[in-house]
């Protein structure tokens, strides 16, 4: 029998006593003592981009919904910013700076969290412990963040001038020679590579790299995610590579009229997590909390939707939630990615690949 080797680990005492007093603080939250602290500061702050969650006629129904469930009269002020992963590198710089943080909660998905958690930026809160309509399942990263909705990736095209005979159906299809003439000048590609990371994990990063190097060339031009929809359905291009949000984005337009079709490309389906958590150096730490959990309760799950079709395929009856069920897709786990990205290797990979995609 095999020697098992076993390895101590000893922390210096005072290591030992702040993590201890850290678990301490934890345990001790109760929804009751953070409504308390919430009525104590009044406003929250939330810097992300202009239309999350449905902008500004969005936040005055959170607001309201928010207030009453909690016994509040607090302001939800959303400010217009800048990217996740640059309000992220903004949050890390204001930290390192002794600085308040300028947003009160962070929203994004595992690349950006992972830089955050990483720096030992986020705060820790037991969200399905203190809040009933949390599960631990919707704690992407247990004690950090919260799952707030889902994104299904995919490929983008225009129904009316793509007959859906001829459409790609896979990323494959994107580089056959024979599907891609169909489409040919009028495919655009995102300029970022996080979703490419994420496909290594099903492809292996060495196809992913081959894969590149034949898409760039059908490529007529770089576009991004949230600008991407309109000029697909005006018929400016005919495919999108990839989107972030495919079928919400499908959903969205459609409902306008748009010949807009969203093709989940890959099994299992690329997913985005988008996640809130509550900076280390946040301001208002104790509505952070309660707003963090408020966006994964039903109320706010409704609102959303009503303005950005987004939701959580972990909340029963949302959008999402039917839409996976009712399609029986199988979505990449969001564990594999925490340690994708946690891990290094993601990151890397993603630096290799963005140079690819700005030469």
């Amino acid at each position: 029998m095999a020697r098992r080797t076993v390895f101590k680990v000893y922390w210096p005492a005072a290591v030992v006593v702040a993590l201890l007093a850290s678990q301490a603080r934890v345990a001790a939250q109760t929804m009751g003592e953070l409504i308390a602290g919430a009525k104590k500061e009044s406003e929250l702050a939330f810097v992300a981009g202009a239309t999350t969650f449905g902008g500004r006629q969005a936040f005055t129904e959170l607001q309201a919904v928010f207030n009453k469930k909690f016994g509040l009269n607090a302001r939800l002020n959303h400010t217009a910013g800048p990217s996740m992963r640059a309000m992220a590198a903004r949050i890390i710089t204001e930290a390192k700076a002794g600085r308040k943080s300028s947003t009160d909660v962070h929203l994004g998905p595992p690349a950006t969290h992972a830089e955050l958690h990483n720096e030992r930026l986020l705060e820790r809160v037991n969200y399905s412990r203190i809040f009933p309509w949390v599960t631990k399942e919707m704690e992407i990263l247990a004690g950090d963040t919260v799952l707030v909705y889902t994104s299904l990736q995919g490929i983008l095209y225009n129904s009316n001038l793509l007959p859906k005979d001829k459409a790609p159906k896979t990323y494959e299809d994107l580089v056959d020679s024979k599907l891609s003439r169909s489409w040919e000048g009028k495919m655009a590609v995102p300029p970022y590579s996080s979703w490419l990371v994420e496909l290594s994990l099903i492809w292996g990063e060495k196809k992913v790299l081959e894969y590149v190097r034949k898409l760039l060339p059908w490529s007529a031009g770089q576009v991004r995610y949230g600008e991407i929809e309109e000029r697909v359905s005006s018929g400016e291009f005919l495919v999108m590579a990839n989107s972030g949000s495919a079928v919400e984005g499908m959903w969205e337009w459609q409902s306008k009229g748009a010949p807009l079709v969203g093709v989940t490309a890959s099994d299992p389906v690329l997913t985005s997590y988008f996640q809130l958590g509550v900076p280390k150096n946040s301001a208002h730490p104790n509505l952070a909390k309660l707003f963090v959990a408020f966006m994964a309760s039903p109320e706010a799950q409704r609102i959303v939707d009503k303005y950005e079709k987004r939701s959580s395929h972990l909340v029963e009856g949302t959008r999402m939630a039917s839409y996976v069920k009712e399609n029986r897709l199988k979505l990449q786990p969001a564990g594999d990615l925490i340690a994708l990205f946690h891990e290094g290797k993601g990151l890397e990979f993603r630096a290799e690949l963005t140079k690819m995609l700005t030469r």
